[in-house]
Parts: C-alpha cells; sequence; structure tokens
C-alpha cells in the first residue's frame, strides 16, 4: 500500500481476515489490519492511530472547545458616515430599509431582493452604475467553475470519447479472437458481457456478444442503465446484487449532447460496476470470489499496446482532473501475480484460495475508502468492511466523500448511530477545514454522538501532505477552498492587517456560504468522476475597489492556473485550436489571480493601491456598446471565462452528493442529497480605513440544499425550473445574513 493510500484511509479501513470461503469480520471493524511499511510510514501511521484512539469518546464539549472560534463583533455604524454609501443610494441598487439595518449591524448584507442572472451581468451593472467595486472570491470562484466544467467537457469530446471507443473496441476484438481463452469459458462469459454492455451504451445500441455472453442479459442492463429507475437486485458474476441504476441519469454537462449523454453512461458502468474479489455480505461476513478475480484477469488479457495506451490516457486524464480511483486499477493486476509468485494468469487454477485471499489482503488490493454502493447492514450489527474490488476505470477518491462516508451509519460509533444522512456541513468543517461549520452542527453531534468520528476525517483531512493537495485539479480547487476558513490570522485581524469584519460571525457566515456554492460546482463539475457516498459605456467607472482580503486564496489559484497550464500542455489532443485556448485561459487566470493576490497583498499592509490596480479593475468588464450579446463582453473578469457566453447565462447548478438507501428501520427511501447554487446576489460591504468606513458592491454567491426521495436525481434544467418556480429556503445557518 502505497504512502499516500494509507494516510488517506488509515483510521478507517476495515480489517479482512481470510478463509477459502467465508471470511470473518473481526470483533472490532474501527482497526485496520495493513501491509507493513517502511519505517517512516509505519511511525506515521502508529501517530495517526494514537490521535485517533486517545479521541475515541470525544464529548461535544470537548469538540465545540477544540474547534471553537473567538467572535469580534463590530459597533453599528451610522450610513451617514459611511463613505460612497450615498453613491449606492442614489443608484437603481439603492439598499431599502431592512437592507441598510442589516449593513449598519453587521457591516455587510447580502439581499436576495436584487439578484442577477450571472456574475458578468452582475459586475457590468455596477459598472454601469459608477459604483465602487467588492471583488468577491465568489465571482473568481464561479468563474473558475464555468471554465473548469466547459474545458472538462471539451476534452471529453476532443479525446476522451474517442479514446474509450477504442479501448472497447480493441478489447471486445481481441476477446473474440481468444485473447482470454486461457482463464476459461465463464471468465471469457463474464468479460463478454462486461465489456458488451459498456460498448452498448456507448453506442446507444446493442453490441452483440463476442464470446459466449448472453444477449438477453446485455440487453436487460443496456435497458436498466438506459432507463435509470433506482434500486434493483440481480444476478451478476456469480452473485447477487444490489445496483442503484440512477445513477445512470445524465447530469451536469452530460446532458449537452447524445455524444456526452454515452459517454456518461459508458463511463458510469465502468466506474460503477466492479469486481468483487472480497465481498461485504449482509451478515458482515466476507466471501472470496474467485469467478470475479478471474474476471479481472481476462479483462487485462483483452488489453493489447493500443487498448493499454487509450485506457491510461483516459486514466491519466481523469486522474489530473479529478483524482485517483478507489479501487484496485489495471497495473495493480500484474503487481499481484508477481505477490502470487507466478507469471501468467492462467495458472491461478494452480493457487487455492487461501492464497490468493492472504495475497490480495497482505498487498492492499482492491481496498477503499468510500462506501458507493448500496450496503444493507442489519440493525445492531456494527460497521460493514467494504468489499475489496477491481474496475477498469473506477470513480474518483474524493475527500468529502470520504468524510461524508465515515459520518453516516453504519461507520458512526462502529454502527450504532443511526444517522442516515449527511450534512453538507459535515465536508465544510472536515474536508474545508472551517471550524465555523462545526459550531453549527451542534444538535446532530449531540443527538447522534459523532464528535469523533468528524473528528477523525478532520484530523485524518489536514494529515494529507503537500503531494495530495497539488495532485489533481480537484484538490487544488479543495485548497484555494480551504485558504478561506477562519485560521489564527482571521481571528486577530488587526495584527494581520485584516479589516475587523473578517473576524464577525456573520462574515464566517458569509465565507462559508462562499465555501459550499463552489463546492456544490466542482461537484457539479465531477458528477460522472467523483465517487459518490452511500447512506456598459465610455464613461462609465468603479471610483474605487477592494479584494476580499485572501491572499492564499489567490495564490493557491495561481498554482492551479499553473497545474492547468501543464496538465492541457501533457494532454495529447490533435486538435491544436483547442489546446491553444485551454492553455490561453489558464495564462489568463493565472495573470488575474496573480494581480488579485498583490492587490490583497497591499490591502493588508495598508499601502494604497496603485494606479495600474484601478485600471485594472477597471477592465473588469467592457461591453461593446449597442452589442446586446454575452459575446461582447471584454476585459479581466470576462476571460476568466473558457466560454464567455456560458459565463454570461443564468445558469443554476445542481449536483447529488450522497444517497440514503433506507430509512433507520430498513424501509427504501431512496433519499439523494443535493447541493445547489442560482444566480449571485447583491453584496455591500464596508470597510474600515484609515479615513473611515467605506461601502463596496459586490456580488455573493447563492446555495442551496435539496433532499429527493425514491432515488430522484435532479439535472440542472429541472433545478433551474424549480428555483425559477419556487425560491428554495436558505440553508438555516446562512438565513441570518441574507435579507429576503
Amino acid at each position: 500500500m502505497s504512502t499516500r493510500r494509507w494516510l488517506l484511509a488509515a483510521s478507517l479501513l476495515t480489517a479482512v481476515a481470510c478463509t477459502d470461503r467465508a471470511i470473518d469480520t473481526p470483533a472490532d471493524p474501527g482497526t485496520p489490519v495493513v501491509p507493513k511499511d517502511p519505517p517512516d510510514v509505519e511511525s506515521e501511521r502508529q501517530r495517526l492511530l494514537a490521535e485517533i484512539e486517545a479521541t475515541r469518546n470525544m464529548s461535544l464539549a470537548d469538540f465545540q472547545s477544540k474547534y471553537g472560534i473567538d467572535y469580534e463583533s463590530l459597533a453599528p455604524t451610522n450610513p451617514t458616515t459611511i463613505d460612497h454609501f450615498d453613491l449606492i443610494q442614489a443608484s437603481s441598487l439603492a439598499l431599502d430599509g431592512a437592507e441598510e439595518s442589516k449593513l449598519t449591524q453587521d457591516g455587510f448584507v447580502i439581499t436576495d431582493r436584487r439578484s442577477f442572472p450571472s456574475f458578468l451581468y452582475g459586475y457590468q451593472t455596477i459598472y454601469m452604475e459608477d459604483l465602487p467595486l467588492y471583488v468577491s472570491a465568489d465571482s473568481i470562484l464561479h468563474a473558475l467553475h464555468s471554465s473548469y466544467d466547459e474545458i472538462l467537457k471539451t476534452v471529453e469530446v476532443a479525446s476522451l470519447i474517442g479514446e474509450l471507443n477504442t479501448m472497447l473496441s480493441t478489447m471486445r476484438t481481441n476477446l473474440a479472437n481468444g485473447a482470454a481463452a486461457s482463464l476459461g469459458a465463464q471468465a471469457e462469459d463474464d468479460v463478454d458481457f462486461y465489456l458488451a454492455v459498456a460498448q452498448s451504451l456507448l453506442k446507444d445500441e446493442i453490441a452483440a456478444p463476442v464470446a459466449g455472453a448472453d444477449p438477453a442479459l446485455v440487453q436487460t442492463f443496456f435497458d436498466a442503465a438506459k432507463s435509470a429507475n433506482g434500486w434493483e437486485t440481480r444476478m451478476m458474476f456469480g452473485a447477487v446484487r444490489d445496483f442503484d441504476f440512477s445513477q445512470f441519469e445524465a447530469r451536469g454537462h452530460y446532458r449537452d449532447s447524445p455524444e456526452l449523454e454515452r459517454y456518461f453512461r459508458a463511463m458510469m458502468w465502468l466506474g460503477r460496476i466492479d469486481l468483487r474479489m472480497i465481498e461485504t455480505q449482509p451478515d458482515h461476513s466476507q466471501r472470496f470470489y474467485r469467478r470475479q478475480v478471474e474476471g479481472a484477469y481476462a479483462l487485462l488479457a483483452t488489453m493489447d499496446s493500443t487498448a493499454i495506451d487509450a485506457w491510461s490516457r483516459i486514466d491519466t486524464t481523469v486522474e489530473a482532473f479529478v483524482g485517483e480511483s478507489d479501487n484496485m486499477r489495471v497495473p495493480e493486476l500484474k503487481a499481484l501475480l508477481a505477490d502470487l509468485r507466478i507469471d501468467d494468469a492462467s495458472k491461478l487454477g494452480t493457487l487455492a484460495d487461501d492464497d490468493i485471499v492472504a495475497a490480495i489482503t497482505a498487498g492492499g488490493y482492491g481496498t477503499q475508502r468510500i462506501s458507493s454502493h448500496i450496503m444493507i447492514n442489519g440493525l445492531g450489527e456494527g460497521t460493514m468492511p467494504l468489499n475489496s474490488t477491481f474496475m477498469l476505470l473506477g470513480q474518483r477518491y474524493v475527500v468529502d466523500s470520504h468524510v461524508f462516508s465515515n459520518v453516516v451509519y453504519d461507520r458512526v460509533q462502529g454502527g450504532s448511530q443511526r444517522r442516515m444522512m449527511p450534512n453538507p456541513l459535515d465536508a465544510a468543517f472536515a474536508a474545508l477545514g472551517n471550524d465555523q461549520a462545526g459550531q453549527y452542527l451542534a444538535s446532530e453531534l449531540n443527538q447522534y454522538a459523532y464528535a469523533p468520528d468528524l473528528h477523525a476525517m478532520r484530523f485524518l483531512t489536514d494529515a494529507h501532505g503537500e503531494a495530495f493537495w497539488t495532485g489533481n485539479l480537484y484538490n487544488r480547487w479543495l485548497t484555494a477552498l480551504r485558504a478561506l476558513s477562519p485560521n489564527a490570522k482571521t481571528a486577530d485581524p488587526s495584527a494581520h492587517g485584516l479589516p475587523q469584519i473578517v473576524a464577525t460571525e456573520a462574515w464566517g457566515r458569509r465565507i462559508l456560504n462562499t465555501q459550499l456554492a463552489s463546492w456544490a460546482e466542482l461537484r457539479h463539475d465531477t458528477i460522472l468522476y467523483a465517487k459518490q457516498s452511500y447512506t456598459g459605456g465610455a464613461s462609465c467607472e468603479y471610483p474605487d475597489a477592494y479584494v476580499d482580503p485572501y491572499p492564499e486564496f489567490y495564490a493557491a489559484l495561481v498554482a492551479f492556473a499553473q497545474h492547468g497550464r501543464q496538465i492541457a500542455m501533457n494532454l495529447d489532443l490533435t486538435n491544436s485550436a483547442v489546446l491553444a485556448n485551454v492553455v490561453t485561459y489558464f495564462d489568463a487566470l493565472e495573470d488575474v489571480a496573480g494581480t488579485l493576490q498583490e492587490m490583497a497583498e497591499y490591502q493588508l499592509a495598508g499601502t494604497e493601491l496603485k494606479e495600474e490596480h484601478l485600471a485594472f479593475i477597471n477592465d473588469a468588464v467592457v461591453v461593446q456598446e449597442g452589442c446586446g450579446s454575452p459575446a461582447g463582453a471584454e476585459g479581466w473578469f470576462a476571460r476568466l471565462y473558457f466560454d464567455r457566453v456560458a459565463g454570461a447565462t443564468f445558469d443554476p447548478t445542481i449536483a447529488d452528493v450522497h444517497t440514503q438507501p433506507t430509512d433507520e428501520v430498513g424501509n427504501p427511501v431512496g433519499r439523494v442529497l443535493h447541493v445547489g447554487t442560482a444566480g449571485p446576489r447583491l453584496m455591500v460591504t464596508t470597510i474600515e480605513t484609515c479615513t473611515g468606513p467605506r461601502a463596496y458592491v459586490g456580488l455573493a454567491s447563492s446555495y442551496y440544499e435539496h433532499i429527493t426521495e425514491n432515488f430522484e436525481r435532479l439535472n440542472d434544467e429541472e433545478w433551474q425550473n424549480f428555483v425559477t418556480r419556487t425560491p428554495p429556503a436558505e440553508a438555516p445557518w446562512l438565513a441570518p445574513v441574507v435579507v429576503r
């Protein structure tokens, strides 16, 4: 097991004691059994385990003490003393009485009364009104989301769809020519079925079996994936399984074209349908399936250099955008053979079950960290170990899903607590490092006594090293969000040149909204790959400006841009124009983020912004007069959108992030937790300066949470219709700072 994988999973993996048939579950499933590692890795493992053990009985009071925040309060400000306030009140964006009162009380106000179809149009409106601009992290993060989503879609269309077709076609041709014959007829049959369904979904037409698979079975699973109806129980690879076919409902940008929709379904099949070498049974015993091990090696046998190259390009690209697979991967199949001391998979038949199971367990092969399938746990039976599994192109490990997976039944308190649905605040606290989010979980922490579990996830997340946080664009995005969380600097703002407002509870709620809205967009953009957890005119100007005072946030975006450009340069894209556009985008992001970082540092040092800084601000959005089209938008903020038309479009997003199959007593409910956004809202902020308070006008993200029943997974169009027709309620922790 690699050091990185160990650090991700240390205290939350479950042991597997092995026999040739049923595998007994250990008495304490919370204690991991892992292979021996070098002394430095073993030392780190023991340190992590010691911390987890020491806090196993953490109480709510202990949790609140450890992660408590000392807030500062602001004295009410008389609006007549605020510079620029008269400009705002004389504009079309003037605050009403309730909004002015909130501004006086909290030092800022977010109003739902004034929202915009897009951040680009919001900035344009502020510019046309000649108002001082507040450059919010929200607006930069929305541009990041829009561009990431468009770039990923561009890469899929230009490269990955073709590579997937090449890989599947080649493997099926080789299978037909007897490439897997040495593994036996059953393995050929299983692989034929598996590849035929994948090819059928990619082509949206039935691919005839080539090596003995039942055509009716291929048709059955093709139809089930296309219908995406939800929970079904079927036989596969010699065992009964529960399937959540609702996951095959295309969401996000995969509804933009039939080609992308077909790709979504095929990749969902390859990312979720696994070969379970060691499978957990309903009674918590674990069973070894030789047939499924042989099936994995039969897949490998069909992969010649052409298929391997195509697989590698897909896997490497997705890993660069999202992260590594949470399962055994193709290269590890050969490593397992080496551990078994055989040079060819055809010799598996000479080995006893015990020997294969021992090698799988000792090598950590197929170890998972995220429970992402329907696993029915008998009440009172404790935590279920996860399967040891192989997937051809498995969904990716994302730390926020890891958090969710371990703060719900049956992992909370060893399965003794029936917490059936996580709270997005769990991810904000443990994955984004926001202590304030933890404070808003007090009632649930008290009800379910899961403070030790949530602390463990925060501790393990924080223990990740630089290699983890810089390994892919998903984690770099999370790094930028983590830079906004309350820290020692925001706790003592005057000592670090920060405005006092950043230390208030109300501002903390605003930052939490920024983080969760952006996280919702990140999950929306990676809906296919991220493994889900289960239970104006020339005379206009901005007369003044202030940027969100978080230099580390902008620095993280600079690093994101540099990493993204390198990924683009490494992509095997035959379309040079596509490559040039992607590189140009990352160049623009690096340049803009670097300038905003410099401006934030000037603010913290108490240094007046330079003339070129204000000139930069006034170049945020320039719309060609009389154009009336988003394509006419120019300026640095417009350039942050890879597709400027998309950037100017009303684009509410929705992402399902967790599934609860049953209620507390086992009745099927199919509850699905969604997180979503809508249009940006007007935000007016006062900042104390050496000449007194000044008011600035900016834009704040909107963020919502929504739960559906019966495995219903919403797409963007359905969500847009919903928020347009019936504005959703605010999250309880956000309501105090939004005027509606």
